[in-house]
C-alpha cells in the first residue's frame, strides 16, 4: 500500500503557474497524511495542503457532493518541533457517498465516473484536483499524521517511525518499554476502511460500534523491522490439505463518537522461540499488516519475547 503516503503528484494548478497561466484561487499543492496522495475511499478522512496563509470560509466537494471540514491549520512556520511550511492544513472527509464507478478492481466496467475534489475559499473555487475512488484506502494511524489532533504532519528528525496508534485495552499505547503480550487483545487505529453496515452519514460520528462493510484481513511477521505486507495464503496448498484461511480482525469498524475513525481489534500472536526483543536497532519484532480489496497497510510494534 502506502500510497496514501508515498505518492506525489503536481496539481494542475501548479502546472499551470510553470506554463505562465493565471493560477486559480486556493491551489492544492497537495494532500495526504504526510505527503502528497490521490487514492481516496468513502468515508476517508485526508488533509489537503493549500498554498499560503488561506482566509476566510473554506468547503470542499467530491463528485459534486459536499466533503465536510472538520479542521484548518494555518502554516506552521519554523521551530523546532516542525519544518518550514507556508501551507495551509485542511482535513476533510471523502462522503461515503463516493461513487467508484469502475476503479482498478473492476476491469470490465464501463461506467467511467469523474472524481474531482474542490476546495473553495470565499466562495472561489480553486483548480480541481482529480482523485482514484477505491473501495478502501487503508491507513494505520501515527503520531505523526495531520488527521490526528496535534499530529505533526511531518515525519521524525531521528528517521525513527512515527508511533502507531496501537494501544492496549486500557488505553495506553504499545511501546518498546510496554510490549504487547501474545494472547493479548490489541486496537489499532486506522482511516480509509470505506463503507459500513449500517450507513453512516457523512460528517457526524457513529453513535454505536459500526462494523465495516467488507472483511479485511491480517498478516502477523515477526522479522525485526519488518515493513508492511499484502495478506496473501501461500500459493502451493497440497490437494488433500484444507486451505488456510487468513486471520482477520475481531472487530473492524467506527469508533462511536468520533467522525471517519475506525479501530481494528486483534489479538497479538505469541512470538515463536528466538524472536529478538525491541531493543537498540529493533524497534518492532512483529509488523500486523491489514488488507482489504484494494489497499493494505501495517505497523510494526513490540511483543514480549
Amino acid at each position: 500500500m502506502k500510497s496514501i503516503i508515498t505518492f506525489a503528484i503536481l496539481c494542475a494548478a501548479f502546472a499551470h503557474g510553470a506554463l505562465g497561466q493565471s493560477v486559480s484561487a486556493n491551489p492544492v499543492t497537495g494532500m495526504g497524511y504526510s505527503y502528497p496522495s490521490i487514492s481516496v475511499a468513502p468515508g476517508q478522512l485526508i488533509t489537503v495542503f493549500l498554498a499560503g496563509n488561506v482566509q476566510g470560509a473554506i468547503s470542499a466537494t467530491v463528485q459534486n457532493i459536499a466533503a465536510p471540514v472538520l479542521e484548518v491549520r494555518p502554516p506552521s512556520g519554523c521551530s523546532a518541533a516542525t519544518i518550514c511550511s507556508n501551507l495551509t492544513a485542511v482535513t476533510l472527509q471523502i462522503p461515503y457517498e463516493l461513487n467508484p464507478g469502475c476503479g482498478f478492481t473492476n476491469p470490465t466496467c464501463l461506467a467511467i465516473v469523474l472524481t474531482q475534489l474542490i476546495v473553495t475559499v470565499d466562495g472561489v473555487a480553486g483548480t480541481p484536483v482529480d482523485l482514484t475512488p477505491m473501495a478502501d484506502q487503508v491507513h494505520i494511524l501515527t503520531m505523526c499524521d495531520t488527521v490526528v489532533p496535534g499530529g505533526s504532519g511531518t515525519a521524525q528528525f531521528d528517521a525513527l517511525p512515527c508511533q502507531q496508534l496501537i494501544t492496549h485495552a486500557d488505553g495506553s499505547t504499545v511501546t518498546q518499554g510496554s510490549p504487547a503480550q501474545g494472547g493479548e487483545e490489541l486496537v489499532m487505529y486506522a482511516v480509509g476502511l470505506g463503507l459500513t453496515t449500517p450507513a453512516v452519514k457523512t460528517g457526524q460520528a457513529a453513535t454505536a460500534a459500526t462494523p465495516t462493510s467488507a472483511t479485511f484481513s491480517l498478516d502477523f511477521d515477526f522479522r525485526p523491522n519488518a515493513l508492511a505486507a499484502k495478506p496473501t495464503l501461500p500459493d502451493a496448498v497440497s490437494c488433500c490439505v484444507p486451505k488456510p484461511v487468513l486471520p482477520i480482525p475481531l472487530y473492524s469498524g467506527l469508533v462511536p463518537g468520533y467522525v471517519g475513525l475506525y479501530q481494528i481489534n486483534f489479538v497479538a500472536p505469541a512470538a515463536p522461540a528466538g524472536v529478538q526483543a525491541c531493543s537498540g536497532t529493533v524497534v518492532s519484532n512483529l509488523t500486523v499488516s491489514v488488507g482489504g480489496q484494494s489497499s493494505f497497510d501495517g505497523a510494526g510494534i513490540c511483543v514480549s519475547p
